[in-house]
Formats: structure tokens, sequence, C-alpha cells
């Protein structure tokens, strides 16, 4: 049995293709959805004029969204310094193509991890950030919790903590809760890590004393579509 987030170590094949599927069944436009991550960037100035803004991007994939909220923040800072956790090698070489192609991130130093979260984290780094992100990523975590209070720690004075999960109110969520009424007596620890959502995050922070701020963006999923090219591929008709 491969553990929650071991696709990505165990199979990058099959954790590609996944993704890629999941892409192409958004029925919003990509550009839009990576869009939207810009307006949940703080508007304000995050560190002192002359200091490089830290940033660090926990799962960042191929650097889509990543490079939307970098060109929020050079609005307001001049210099950057980015850090980027990813422990696909393949996405990181399509960041690395993308940020070769824009010159508009000539201010951003980046630094390249090729580290899960938990390997990342187990390196006890001291540098502190005044943007932490992780969009879309605590479902593949052994420990959500342990990586939020993580991240929370590399968090500079001030400094904001962005986090996108799947939403409770969703159709996916509302199927999560019936799936646990329906399944979850005694040990459902299983239900627990397939059906991580934003109220896991709210929990820790409510428990934290950790005062936040929600926004919530509707993506459809065409399923059917998704469905019909899976039959297709597996040869059944």
């Amino acid at each position: 049995m491969v553990t929650v987030g071991g696709l990505i170590e165990h199979s990058q094949e099959r954790y590609l293709a996944a993704f890629t599927v999941f892409v192409a069944a958004l029925e919003t436009s990509q550009e839009h959805y990576r869009l939207s991550y810009g307006s949940k960037v703080p508007d304000s100035t995050l560190c002192e004029a002359g200091t490089d803004v830290r940033v660090l991007g926990i799962g960042s994939g191929s650097g889509g969204i990543d490079i939307v909220i970098l060109k929020k923040l050079l609005q307001r800072h001049n210099s950057m310094y980015n850090r980027v956790v990813e422990p696909s090698g393949e996405m990181i070489e399509r960041y690395k193509t993308l940020v070769r192609g824009d010159t508009s991130l000539g201010a951003v130093k980046f630094d390249w991890r090729q580290l899960t979260a938990e390997e990342y984290f187990k390196t006890k780094e001291d540098t502190k950030f005044h943007l932490i992100h992780a969009v879309h990523v605590l479902y593949h975590v052994d420990d959500p919790y342990a990586t939020l209070r993580d991240m929370w720690e590399q968090l500079a004075d001030g400094g904001c903590m962005l986090v996108a999960m799947e939403s409770d109110k969703s159709d996916w969520g509302n199927l999560g809760h019936k799936l646990k009424d329906t399944f979850g007596q005694g040990d459902h620890d299983h239900l627990k890590r397939s059906f991580r959502m934003s109220g896991d995050v709210k929990q820790w922070l409510d428990t934290a004393g950790i005062s936040y701020v929600t926004a919530e963006d509707e993506n459809n999923i065409n399923v059917t579509e998704f469905l019909r090219r899976t039959r297709r591929r597996e040869g059944c008709f």
C-alpha cells in the first residue's frame, strides 16, 4: 500500500499523469485558475525597504501559481528570495523553463530544493520567510498538522501563510462527510486521509489560536468527460 503522498515518491510518472488529467478536467480556464491566487496575496509591504522579501513555496509543482504570486509581490518589493520545495525533478525543470522565459522575474533569486515537505522540514532550516504558501499540498503529506506547524515556525514576524485546500462545502466535501458518517465507525484514519479539506486547516489554526481569513473560489471539474476518456484508454466501451 502506498501511503498518503507516497505516489510522488514511488511513482512520479503516475503522479504527473494524475496531475495532468486533473488540470485538463478543470472547466475553469487554467489561466483564470492561476490568476485567482494573485488576489490572495496581501497588498501590504511584507518587509522593510531595501530588504529582500523572502518566499517559501511548499509543493510548487511546475510553478504556474508560484509565478502569479511572485509577480504580485514584485508590485511592492524590488527584490526577492524564493525557495522552492518540490519533490518532482520534472516539475522543477518545467518551473525553471517558465522562469527562463519571463524577464519580469529578474529581481527574484531562486533556491531550488528537490525534496518532499517532510524531507525539507527535517533539515531544520533557520531562515524565516515573509510569505509561505502551500497550494493543494496537504493531501500528500503524512501529517498535515505537523506540516502546518513547521510552516508556521518558519514564518517571520508579521508574515503571512497561504494554504489552499478543497472546501468542506464543495461536492467533494459533502461526499467525504457522508462517507465518514456511513463507514467511519471505529478506526477511520484512511477516510480522514482521503478527504482532507479546508476544515482541517481551520481546526489546527483555531486550536493554535491563530487568526485567519478565508476565501472561496469555484472551480468545476468535468467528471463525465474524465470518465469517458479513462474508459477509452482502458479499452472499455
